[in-house]
This record gives C-alpha cells, sequence and structure tokens, in this order.
C-alpha cells in the first residue's frame, strides 16, 4: 500500500501589540536603571572602603578584592550612563 505524504501546516505567531511595546524602554527609564544601581554599587564601594580600612589583616584583602570588583562596575555602568547621555542628546 502506498503511503500519502502529508503537508504540515504552518503555524503562525500572532505578535500582541501590547508585548511589544513593553521590550521597548524609553531612554529616560534606562538612565533612572543606570543610575539606581551606579548609586547602589557606589555605596557597596564606599562601605568596602571603610570596612577596609578598619578591619584585620584577613579581611583587609577581603575587602580590597570587595573594592576592586564594586569599582570596575561603578567604571562599567558610568560608561553605560555616559552613551546613554550621549544617545539621549543625539536624538534631539
Amino acid at each position: 500500500m502506498i503511503k500519502k505524504k502529508v503537508k504540515e501546516k504552518s503555524v503562525k505567531r500572532k505578535l500582541r501589540k501590547g508585548s511589544a511595546k513593553k521590550m521597548v524602554r524609553s531612554t529616560k527609564k534606562k538612565i533612572d536603571m543606570v543610575l539606581r544601581r551606579l548609586i547602589f554599587f557606589l555605596v557597596l564601594f564606599i562601605l568596602s572602603l571603610v570596612l577596609f580600612s578598619v578591619s584585620n589583616e584577613f579581611f583587609q584583602n577581603l575587602f580590597k578584592l570587595f573594592m576592586i570588583l564594586f569599582g570596575a562596575v561603578l567604571v562599567a555602568l558610568l560608561i553605560v550612563l555616559l552613551i546613554l547621555v550621549f544617545l539621549k542628546s543625539m536624538k534631539k
């Protein structure tokens, strides 16, 4: 007996207009989000600096590592903030 070939139906997804809008964030919201994270990591960096200066030798190494880590994140967030501000000024 000969088998018939069955064509598979292609399923097309319909994008909701509401879901597409949620993915797009305004530049102002992005800048606010980066500023909040920048302030958070700045506080952590300062806290690590204070604890580094008042702790014993073992904890000094730990807090020095934290300071390096938080400092690197701060620099990265600062670069992102500068890029977003530059992009916002270019839009106008």
